[in-house]
C-alpha cells in the first residue's frame, strides 16, 4: 500500500542525523514536534483566539484548517510511504501514531507532505505576519524550522516531505489571510471547504476526515459565536492560562466520549463519516458554546 520515492540524499541526510542520536537530542526532537501536534496547536490558538486577539486567532484557524485540507489531499495524490517503512538504514524514533502499527501505512498515514511542517507555518507565521514584531518573527522562524528537522530526525519523514510542507503552509498562510482580508473569514473557509471536498473521491486515510471536519467546526464555531456570544478579551492575566486550557479539555472530552460508539463500526466509509463528524463537534463545542463559559465562570 503506497509509493516509495526519494533521493539518495535524503536517505544519507535521516541516515547521519540519526547517527548522532542521543538520549537529550531525541528528547529534543520529540519536544518541537509536539509543538505541531493535534492537542498543542488547539492550544496556541486557544491563547491567541480566547485570550490575545480574537481576529489574529481567526486567521491563524483559516490559514491552518486550509494548510490541513489541502495537505491531506497532497498526501491522498502521492501516497508516499514513511521512511523507514522502506530504509532499513533509517529508525522509526517516534512513529506518527506509536499505538498503532508502525510497519502500516494505513495506521500509520502517508508522508508527502509533513502536515507538522505546514501546520506550524501556516499557525506560527501568521502570528508573525501579523504583529511584525521582532520576537514573533523569530519564532515563525526558527520554531517550524527545528519542527521539520525532528520530523526527519524521528524518521517519520523525508526532507522532502518537510520541504514541501512548509512551502504548502507558506503560501496558504498568505493566500488566505488575503481572502480573509477582502471577504471576510466565511468566504475563506467556505473556499477550504470547496476546495477540500475533492478528497472524498480519493483520499482514504483518517487525515483527510479529521481535518475536513475541524474546518467545517470552525467555520459553524465562529458563526455561532459571532451571532450568540461575541465575548470580549480578558485583562485578568490568568485568564490567559485558564481559556486555552479549559478549552483543550472540553475538546479532548468532547472527542473521547464521541469516538466511544465510532469503535463498533465496521464499514470503513461509515467510520470516515463519523470521525468527519466527531472532529466537526468537537471543534464546533469549543469555538462556538465554549466562551458561554467566560461570563458564567467569570474568566
Amino acid at each position: 500500500m503506497g509509493n516509495v520515492f526519494f533521493f539518495d540524499w535524503e536517505i544519507q541526510l535521516m541516515e547521519a542525523l540519526q547517527s548522532v542520536s542521543n538520549s537529550v537530542l531525541t528528547a529534543a526532537a520529540k519536544v518541537f514536534t509536539l509543538f505541531g501536534d493535534e492537542y498543542l496547536v488547539i492550544l496556541v490558538l486557544g491563547l491567541l483566539y480566547w485570550s490575545v486577539d480574537k481576529k489574529l486567532g481567526r486567521r491563524a484557524a483559516l490559514a491552518l484548517s486550509g494548510t490541513m485540507a489541502f495537505g491531506t489531499l497532497v498526501k491522498g495524490a502521492f501516497q508516499r510511504r514513511r521512511p523507514y517503512m522502506d530504509n532499513k538504514g533509517v529508525k522509526c524514533i517516534r512513529a506518527a501514531h506509536p499505538d498503532e502499527d508502525i510497519m502500516s501505512p494505513a495506521a500509520q498515514g502517508f508522508s508527502m507532505p509533513s502536515l507538522h511542517a505546514a501546520m506550524s507555518v501556516s499557525v506560527y507565521g501568521t502570528l508573525a505576519h501579523d504583529t511584525k514584531k521582532r520576537p514573533f518573527i523569530a519564532l515563525g522562524i526558527l520554531l517550524p524550522f527545528f519542527i521539520g528537522l525532528s520530523r526527519v530526525y524521528l524518521g517519520v519523514h523525508y526532507p522532502t516531505d518537510v520541504l514541501l510542507g512548509w512551502v504548502i503552509g507558506l503560501i496558504l498562510m498568505f493566500v488566505l489571510n488575503g481572502v480573509e482580508h477582502k471577504f471576510g473569514y466565511k468566504i475563506g473557509f467556505l473556499a477550504v471547504l470547496v476546495i477540500g471536498s475533492a478528497g472524498f473521491f480519493f483520499c482514504r486515510d483518517d487525515e483527510f476526515f479529521s481535518s475536513y471536519g475541524i474546518a467545517a467546526g470552525l467555520l459553524l464555531g465562529f458563526m455561532y459565536e459571532e451571532k450568540y456570544v461575541n465575548f470580549e478579551k480578558s485583562e485578568k492575566w490568568w485568564s490567559y492560562i485558564v481559556r486555552p486550557v479549559l478549552g483543550v479539555v472540553i475538546f479532548a472530552v468532547v472527542s473521547i466520549i464521541l469516538k466511544i460508539p465510532a469503535k463498533a463500526i465496521s464499514a470503513e466509509w461509515l467510520s470516515f463519516a463519523f470521525r468527519l463528524v466527531r472532529y466537526a463537534v468537537a471543534t464546533f463545542v469549543i469555538i462556538g458554546p465554549y466562551p458561554h463559559l467566560f461570563k458564567k465562570l467569570k474568566i
